[in-house]
This record gives C-alpha cells, structure tokens and sequence, in this order.
C-alpha cells in the first residue's frame, strides 16, 4: 500500500490553498493513502479543516508552543520522525515547503524531487527544468520519495461532508 504524508501549510488561521493542491497531486499516486499532518499551536480547527478535505484518510495533528511561529529548522526532525511508514512525504514547493523537505530528506537519507507538475506512477514524476522550457521525467529509485508539488499544476482537492479521525 501507498501511504502519502502531505504537510499542511497555513497561517495560524487557515489552511492555505496550497494545501488542498498538494493533496490533489498525493491522491493521483496510484493506491495511495493520504494523511495530513499539522504542525500548529492550538491548532485543531486548522486539523478540522484538514480532515473535511476529499481524500484524506487521517490528519495528524502536532500541537506544540515551538509551532507559534513554523520554522523548518524545528519541523524537520518531527516530520522525519512521523514519516516512519510512510512510502511519500509531500509538500508544496512554496517558500516554506522548499525550506522544509530538502532538510527532511537529508535526516531520512534519501532524495527529494522539487517541483512536481504530474504523477505517471507512485514513483515515477514529472517536474520542470531549465527555467520551465522543459519538462523532465524523473523515476525514484529511494523510499520514502520526498517530494515539492508545483501548486499551479493541480487543482485544489474539494471540501466534503465527510471527516477523516484526527488523531494527536
């Protein structure tokens, strides 16, 4: 089974948009099973967000003080620690997520893809290069695949009726 772990990006207040476009690309990867994780401080309405996306199987909520103000360099060895099981870790390729993801798979040893625009297969992508003039196909050959989604390349997931279990 393809578990996907998305980071959910906010601003204290709300989910951004990104969010919802970086789980669009996570549930495109053949038999995937997508949780959200939250870093916030008191955060639950933001996991409550999360979990009424279409899609999400879990939403992992982290409440903790160091999140008041969401630095990479804290959240990092916490997502590492949580990817444990997971076959992806995905991100979108915002300021935030390209500070992140690149520091989480140095702590996972392996590598990370930036800017994924399509999925062919759960570890087969396809990313810009050369400024966007070109487009690359990239085959993952390391787990977990760490990966930025390019936001613009997918459209939002939508909000259902439904609520994934939030767990802490």
């Amino acid at each position: 089974m393809t578990k996907v772990l998305v980071v959910a990006e906010h601003d204290g207040r709300a989910l951004s948009p990104a969010t919802a476009r970086t789980l669009r690309c996570a549930t495109s990867i053949p038999g995937a099973e997508v949780s959200i994780v939250v870093f916030a401080i008191a955060g639950a309405a933001l996991a409550a967000e999360a979990a009424a996306l279409e899609g999400v199987h879990g939403v992992l909520h982290v409440d903790d003080t160091a999140h008041a103000h969401p630095l990479a360099a804290l959240i990092a060895p916490q997502l590492a620690e949580l990817a444990a099981g997971f076959t992806h870790v995905l991100a979108p390729a915002t300021t935030f997520g390209r500070d992140l993801l690149p520091r989480v798979a140095a702590l996972l040893g392996t590598v990370q893809v930036s800017e994924v625009m399509a999925v062919e297969t759960a570890t087969r992508f396809r990313r810009p290069i050369y400024a966007g003039n070109a487009v690359a196909t990239v085959e993952v050959d390391a787990t977990p695949v760490v990966a930025t989604v390019r936001i613009a390349s997918f459209e939002p997931a939508a909000t259902g009726a439904a609520r994934a279990p939030i767990a802490q």
